[in-house]
């Protein structure tokens, strides 16, 4: 079953779209033309400005992380998302190519959503499905990455 994300609002987003809008209505009152090219823009944020993910069926709101790693972490990597090891040791650097790991993740760190793509040909492509780890697993590799959770 191949695993889906929507792009969501967050309650920062709803706030900042909120205050850019207010400060639009406000201004109108003090420069009509500039305060109604902010409200226009406050409106516009309400509407397009989402920063949160959730998974089809699911009412988790995530974070999204893409991040580019050195192809030797490959193996490594791959094998850890079929459950064949333990640790993780990522390296971030960029010697011998790299690859892109895109993980989607709970800020608690309960739960992460992550995929390989391989660089070839100046495109990205699959290296691996979308694959869901929970528990110790996702905060092993979320810390690997550097990512904050808890």
């Amino acid at each position: 079953m191949e695993i889906k994300f929507n792009r969501v609002h967050t309650a920062v987003d709803l706030t900042i779209s909120s205050i850019v809008l207010a400060a639009g209505i406000g201004l109108y009152f003090i420069h009509s033309g500039l305060g109604a090219v902010i409200a226009v823009c406050g409106l516009l944020m309400l509407i397009f400005y989402k920063g949160g993910y959730r998974r089809e069926g699911d009412r988790t709101l995530l974070k999204k992380e893409g991040l580019d790693i050195s192809r030797k972490c490959r193996e490594q990597l791959t094998g850890y998302l079929a459950g064949l090891g333990a640790g993780l040791d990522i390296d971030k650097s960029n010697s011998g190519g790299t690859i892109r790991v895109e993980i989607y993740y709970e800020a608690s760190g309960a739960t992460a959503y992550v995929q390989v793509f391989d660089f070839a040909d100046y495109l990205y492509r699959p290296a691996t499905e979308m694959v869901e780890l929970k528990g110790k697993r996702a905060e092993t590799l979320l810390k690997s990455f550097g990512l904050r959770c808890g």
